[in-house]
């Protein structure tokens, strides 16, 4: 792997993660020079001259090379070990694997514990197709045993569990296709501008309807709790999309009271809660509803993830409504104190906002170029808007150019 690619990946490292990358790297006899390139790496912020010349220094001719593919090899093993109990789907994995581990060593009973742990591990937290892996390795032993203790109850009741499991997972990945779809129309375009815009969906909330009543023929019950939270935010971005913000606000407090529920079944992969809070903050400020923010810009601040990309994300989300909220108020002092911890290191602060989505950190830009404004800095505020017009049109939000 290149140091293209290592440099970002070993910033975006935790302290835990860093720590333990250490701990279980240490030891005697331990090859030390991709430890070297790991400090290294960790000493410049930047991709730049200067750390070229300090590789060349310290890994001269050829030496450069195995360094960065065992520092790879050892980052990216560490991360699947630190992170092995923090994600449902790594944990069911390893509980297929030791099956079939002990199944091959004719621990038959032993194997089949662990497919049922599997199981009920996939089925609890909604992962159905985990869950149809996991019948479908017991079937393959079911076979392999020639149905040793197994009457045709047994094997029925396994294929119905299979079929159920599909045909659900089936439906909240159809229901998904549809918000994703809505999703990218919305950010591509923003708000209809017509009745002629608003009929254009009409395609997606037909599929939609249908998708809802063949799903209503299998009874409300057998509704999971993915394809819920999908059609409740299919419904949201719909009416922020014809401009409907209440009805999207209302759409979007259902949406709260199902995740308020359900906790298990997010809390390890919180990017649609994300998306939810975020959308519920642009609804508020839309019906300029801003005494009801505060509580959920700090529903947005308690959100702890290891998902890389969000935890990064989400502090400068609630960054950013707080400081819309106080912009838009003109309440130009109180914005310049919340700054004040993030400015006292400018360069580190741009860094961070540089690494966020092309969108958010062009509304970011924006809001700050307000900001400037607000406080008569005017060259500050150009010097920002020119670098925001230096980017591609797909960095600019829907919403701001319809």
């Amino acid at each position: 792997m290149t140091i293209d690619v290592l440099h970002p990946l070993i910033h975006s490292l935790t302290k835990s993660e860093k720590r333990y990358c250490r701990l279980t790297t240490g030891g005697s006899g331990v090859d030390k020079g991709f430890l070297r390139l790991f400090d290294c790496l960790l000493a410049h912020d930047t991709l730049n001259e200067e750390l070229t010349v300090e590789l060349d220094r310290q890994f001269p001719g050829s030496t450069l090379e195995p360094a960065r593919k065992h520092l790879y090899r050892v980052v990216m093993q560490r991360l699947r070990q630190f992170e092995q109990n923090q994600r449902v789907e790594v944990r069911i994995g390893q509980l297929l694997h030791d099956s079939q581990i002990l199944y091959e060593r004719g621990l038959v009973q032993a194997s089949q514990d662990q497919l049922e742990k599997a199981r009920l591990l996939a089925q609890q937290h909604e992962r159905g197709l985990y869950a149809v892996l996991a019948a479908r390795q017991q079937a393959e032993q079911w076979v392999r045993l020639q149905f040793d203790g197994v009457d045709e109850p047994a094997l029925a009741s396994l294929h119905d569990q299979i079929r159920q499991q599909l045909d659900q997972s089936q439906a909240a990945l159809q229901h998904a296709a549809l918000y994703e779809t809505l999703l990218f129309r919305y950010q591509a375009r923003g708000v209809v501008g017509s009745p002629a815009d608003t009929l254009r969906l009409n395609d997606l909330l037909l599929e939609e309807y249908q998708l809802l009543n063949r799903q209503t023929r299998t009874g409300p019950s057998r509704r999971s709790f993915a394809l819920l939270q999908q059609h409740l935010h299919f419904q949201s971005a719909y009416f922020r999309m014809i401009g409907d913000g209440a009805g999207s606000l209302r759409v979007y407090r259902e949406l709260e009271t199902l995740f308020a529920r359900n906790p298990t079944l997010w809390t390890h992969q919180p990017l649609y809660y994300v998306q939810l809070l975020e959308g519920i903050l642009a609804d508020l400020r839309l019906l300029e509803q801003y005494e009801a923010m505060p509580y959920f810009i700090d529903r947005l601040r308690l959100i702890d993830t290891p998902v890389q990309g969000l935890n990064r994300l989400v502090p400068y989300l609630a960054l950013y409504f707080s400081l819309l909220r106080l912009v838009d108020a003109r309440h130009y002092t109180d914005a310049v104190a919340l700054l004040a911890p993030y400015q006292a290191d400018p360069a580190g602060f741009e860094r961070e906002l540089s690494q966020l989505p092309m969108t958010t950190r062009t509304e970011f830009d924006l809001l700050l170029v307000r900001l400037n404004l607000g406080l008569g800095q005017l060259s500050a505020g150009l010097h920002r808007l020119n670098r925001v017009l230096a980017l591609p049109a797909r960095s600019l939000p829907g919403t701001l150019y319809t």
